[in-house]
């Protein structure tokens, strides 16, 4: 993976995954999710490039387009 261009970090993300359905962080790159997981993974991710946003706890939910 390139670097992200966005790293969401301490966050309440639905993954809507029954297998893992709620992360802390994650990462986009190219307008897409491209991974994740805790906090420690994803933003290990980020270089100075990234724009990284805390999200303070706050509940993130993914977009459902038709």
């Amino acid at each position: 993976m390139s670097t992200p261009e966005l790293v969401l970090l301490n966050g309440r993300i639905s993954t809507l995954d029954p297998a893992e359905p709620q992360v802390t962080a994650l990462a986009v790159q190219g307008g897409r999710i491209a991974a994740r997981g805790t906090d420690r993974e994803i933003g290990a991710l980020a270089e100075r490039s990234t724009q990284v946003v805390d999200l303070g706890g706050r509940r993130v939910i993914p977009g459902l387009n038709d």
